[in-house]
């Protein structure tokens, strides 16, 4: 679900973020328009390679791993871990905030982890 909201902030945001502007000093938010629009349209080609992620994520964790099916775990990882760790590496240079892609990859690596752990170690009984 992060993975998705994530996408629909990178698909609908209605200007060039501060921090682009900061970085390629136009502060004042004086920027020539064919550099907005190149930079919008970045941002929203990413935010629609992220969307059939957390879509297809989302699908998986409500069917597949709730199943137990190993292969759909390793799917989630690879699928949030690849697309959202590469956003944060390409984020990080430039004052974005990186730490939220980051943040989405880890979260869906621990789930995964968590989800293939065993009942009975996941959650002991107590006596």
């Amino acid at each position: 679900m992060l993975v998705i909201l994530g996408s629909l902030y990178d698909l609908l945001v209605p200007a060039v973020p501060s921090n682009h502007l900061h970085y390629i000093g136009a502060a004042d938010g004086q920027l020539d328009p064919r550099y907005a629009q190149l930079d919008l349209a970045m941002l929203r080609s990413i935010g629609g390679c992220l969307l059939p992620i957390g879509l297809t994520t989302l699908i998986l964790a409500n069917g597949p791993i709730r199943r137990g099916e190993t292969w759909a775990r390793v799917a989630v990882v690879i699928l949030v871990g690849v697309s959202e760790g590469n956003n944060a590496y390409r984020m990080f240079p430039f004052d974005s905030p990186w730490y939220g892609p980051l943040g989405f990859a880890l979260i869906a690596v621990t789930g995964a982890a968590l989800a293939s752990a065993p009942p009975a170690a996941a959650f002991p009984r107590r006596r």
